[in-house]
């Protein structure tokens, strides 16, 4: 083999994955154009996701606690897998009570994050649509779904509360606690925002800053079509059945 030849097998080997893998990806998310409504649509101008400061804050703070490495957010499309008829991972089902809500994930939902959290594996459930998924199965509960993510961040498999069909979530939950997030204090004269969790006599559990922006950010991952709905373009929403 001459010199050239292997020049040229480094390049089809790894030029050209790097090119499809990196480059071509990298070169048509930094130049997403706004989709813009239909005329006649019930919404009006374009689609670009709404975040605020707190909820941007609590997305650097999901990166640097690794949370990425065991949660995916990606609802992949029906040909990659079964993602979208998964119980509320993508939205809720069509029922009697509501419309069909779910939706595959698009390029625009991460625009405005510093980073795509896509996920490297899932050890533990997608989490593209949290927040709906808390508020649609804490309804009746006493906990709200930022009560239910700061306790779940502070021990994952004491909270309760979160069901899904017969199965209790959290008792299988490999998470692992986030005490750094949380600080213990004397209860005299400490004020309030305390954990309902049980703890040493004459102390409480306390959030930090950190711990309610990454609460923040995740009860705001609502990425069905409740709320904001999609140009018809992007609108990849299955038919479901009415569930009598």
């Amino acid at each position: 083999m001459t010199f050239k030849a292997f020049i040229f097998g480094l390049l089809a080997s790894f030029g050209f994955p790097w090119l499809v893998a990196v480059v071509l990806p990298f070169s048509k998310m930094r130049s997403l154009e706004p989709i813009k409504y239909e005329e006649g649509a019930a919404v009006s101008g374009v689609f670009i996701p709404k975040r605020d400061g707190r909820v941007t804050e609590g997305s650097i703070i999901y990166g640097q606690e690794g949370c990425y490495q065991c949660h995916t957010q990606l609802i992949r499309p029906t040909y990659a897998g079964n993602d979208v008829f998964r119980d509320e991972w993508a939205g809720l089902r069509k029922t009697a009570d509501n419309a069909d809500t779910r939706r595959e994930t698009l390029a625009m939902d991460f625009e405005g994050e510093k980073v795509a959290h896509l996920g490297q594996s899932r050890v533990g459930p997608d989490l593209a649509n949290l927040g709906r998924r808390l508020e649609q199965n804490l309804k009746g509960s006493e906990l709200t779904p930022e009560d239910w993510v700061l306790q779940h961040l502070y021990n994952p498999r004491g909270v309760r509360n979160y069901r899904v069909g017969s199965q209790d979530l959290p008792e299988r939950s490999s998470c692992p606690s986030k005490t750094s997030l949380f600080e213990l204090v004397a209860l005299n004269g400490a004020g309030g925002g305390f954990l309902a969790v049980d703890t040493e006599e004459g102390k409480g559990v306390r959030p930090k800053d950190r711990a309610r922006q990454l609460a923040s950010y995740l009860i705001s991952l609502k990425k069905d079509t409740l709320g904001q709905p999609l140009p018809e373009i992007l609108n990849h929403n299955p038919q479901a059945t009415v569930v009598e």
